[in-house]
C-alpha cells in the first residue's frame, strides 16, 4: 500500500500521462502526442501545454476503457480519489489524459508519483480485464542517467516484468525521446 508520504502534497495536481494499445504503437504515439503538444503550446492557456509528463502505460484495454474516475486506497485512513480531466485520443491506438489526484478525506490535491499511480493503474487493470500492463516511466531529457537507472532498478524491485524501457520528454518543447532514439544523438 502506497502511504500519503509517498505523494507529493500541496502542488500541482495534475498530470499528463499515455495510454498506447501496443508496444508496436509506442514510437507513433509519442510522435503524434508530441504534434499534438506542439499545438497546445501554440494556444495560450491550454490544459495540456504545461502539465509534467508522468508516465506511459501500454494495455490494449486500458486505451478504451478508462473510467473518469476511480479510486486507490493509501493507506487505512485515506483515499486518493484519481480523475480523468481531460482527453485528447486517437481511439483505440492511444489516449493522451490529464489525471489529478485528490485525498477524498483531506479534499487535498496530490501530486502523482510513478508508484502511486502505477499502483492505481495495476489494481484498476487486474479488477477490469484480468491483465496487466506494462509501464514506461517519462523523464525530463538532461535528466542524469544515474537518476534514471535508480528509479528504473526501484520501480523494478517493486514492479517485477512490469517497467518497459524510459521515455524523455522536453519539458520546454512536449518533444519525446524513446531511450534508444537518445542514444544516437
Amino acid at each position: 500500500m502506497t502511504t500519503i508520504t509517498e505523494a507529493v502534497r500541496d502542488v500541482p495536481v495534475a498530470c499528463l500521462f499515455l495510454f498506447v494499445r501496443r508496444t508496436d504503437d509506442l514510437a507513433n504515439a509519442c510522435q503524434q502526442v508530441e504534434a499534438f503538444l506542439a499545438f497546445c503550446r501554440s494556444r495560450q492557456g491550454d490544459s495540456f501545454a504545461n502539465e509534467r509528463f508522468l508516465g506511459v502505460w501500454v494495455d490494449e484495454h486500458t486505451v478504451t476503457s478508462l473510467p473518469q474516475e476511480w479510486v486507490w486506497p493509501l493507506s487505512a485512513t485515506q483515499t486518493l480519489l484519481l480523475t480523468i480531466r481531460e482527453t485528447f485520443a486517437l481511439w483505440g491506438i492511444w489516449s493522451i489524459a490529464s489525471i489529478e489526484a485528490v485525498c477524498r478525506e483531506t479534499n487535498e490535491g496530490m501530486g502523482l508519483s510513478h508508484n502511486l499511480l502505477l499502483d492505481a493503474l495495476i489494481a484498476l487493470t487486474q479488477e477490469n480485464t484480468g491483465t496487466v500492463g506494462a509501464y514506461s516511466p517519462v523523464f525530463a531529457r538532461g535528466t542524469p542517467v544515474e537518476q534514471v537507472y535508480a528509479e528504473i532498478n526501484q520501480l523494478n524491485l517493486r514492479y517485477p516484468l512490469r517497467i518497459a524501457d524510459p521515455i524523455y520528454c522536453d519539458p520546454d518543447t512536449g518533444a519525446l525521446s524513446l531511450r534508444d532514439e537518445l542514444s544516437c544523438h
